[in-house]
């Protein structure tokens, strides 16, 4: 059995979470926010791949469709890995590629689809699938790269082994915390989130606007790496295990497995404008690759 799969199954049983990463809220809002920033001409391609309307609104509802079609279909697909990489706490920047064995972790897939999009020879990976799969990949995992507990692992599967004791809202898990009930917290609506996101990128200036855009996908694997070192596993005292990849948290060291973690009501006040700076670059990153692409 898959490292996934034997995940999700003990994940399943043991702590319950809904299916999403970043949950479909917060994947909508970098897709809104992303189709925003696109050019005219990267519009017009993604009405063509998408098959809508070429409008604003239209598009920006087909793009936040779109987002979470990557969750929705992995189990089939069998791509669970493509939605994270596995960083320990001990690595450094410079151990991306070993931890990306084949590809298969979120940023070499956003690099692949990034240069299926722009008409370059497809990787052999990349064969089966189609320019509308590789749009949909790329809006999905540039999103996934941005939630903090996608690019680290304590020999916790990114935080999915720690209980909330009690569960804060739907999350009855660390990595779920990050994933939904954060973003919740801030708003539930992805329309009302991405316009008061969106708005607040248009008081940055462009200057920032641009600084925030950015880099490449190794570089913003580190910065949420660094982020959910400081402002995850070092703000609640997780105690660091040696590197380790368990298949599923029944493998989990037991420092790990035994935490129950109370989460205090200003811990989710201080990390709301952190999720906040994180779905705005995720969405401006987003809009520049598809720009380039497209």
């Amino acid at each position: 059995m898959s490292r996934f799969l034997a995940s999700l199954l003990t994940l399943c049983i043991i702590y319950p979470f809904p299916a999403y990463s970043w949950w479909e809220t917060g994947h909508q809002v970098v897709a809104r926010i992303a189709a925003a920033h696109l050019t005219p001409a990267a519009r017009t391609r993604i009405a063509r791949i998408l098959d809508v309307p070429d409008t604003p609104e239209a598009i920006a509802d087909a793009l936040a469709r779109a987002s979470t079609w990557a969750d929705e279909t992995k189990n089939e697909t069998k791509t669970g890995a493509w939605h994270y990489i596995d960083l320990a706490l001990q690595d450094h920047k410079s151990d991306i590629p070993e931890r990306c064995k084949d590809d298969n972790c979120a940023p070499a897939r956003i690099r692949l689809f990034s240069e299926q999009l722009a008409g370059h020879p497809a990787h052999p990976g990349n064969t089966r699938w189609s320019q509308l799969d590789a749009l949909r990949y790329l809006v999905h995992l540039v999103g996934d790269i941005h939630q903090p507990l996608h690019t680290i692992s304590d020999a916790d599967l990114g935080g999915n082994c720690e209980s909330l004791d009690p569960p804060v809202g739907k999350a009855k898990n660390l990595h779920a915390l990050w994933d939904g009930e954060i973003v919740n917290e801030i708003n539930t609506s992805d329309k009302a989130l991405a316009e008061e996101l969106d708005s607040a990128i248009d008081e940055l200036g462009p200057h920032r606007e641009h600084a925030l855009a950015e880099g490449k996908e190794d570089d913003w694997v580190w910065e949420s790496h660094e982020l959910a070192l400081r402002d995850v596993y070092h703000r609640l005292h997780i105690p660091a295990e040696p590197i380790e990849f368990p298949a599923s948290c029944a493998e989990a060291p037991a420092e790990i497995t035994s935490l129950k973690l109370d989460i205090p009501a200003f811990y989710i006040t201080q990390m709301k404008p952190v999720a906040r700076e994180q779905l705005m670059k995720a969405g401006l990153r987003l809009a520049r690759l598809l720009n380039e692409s497209l």
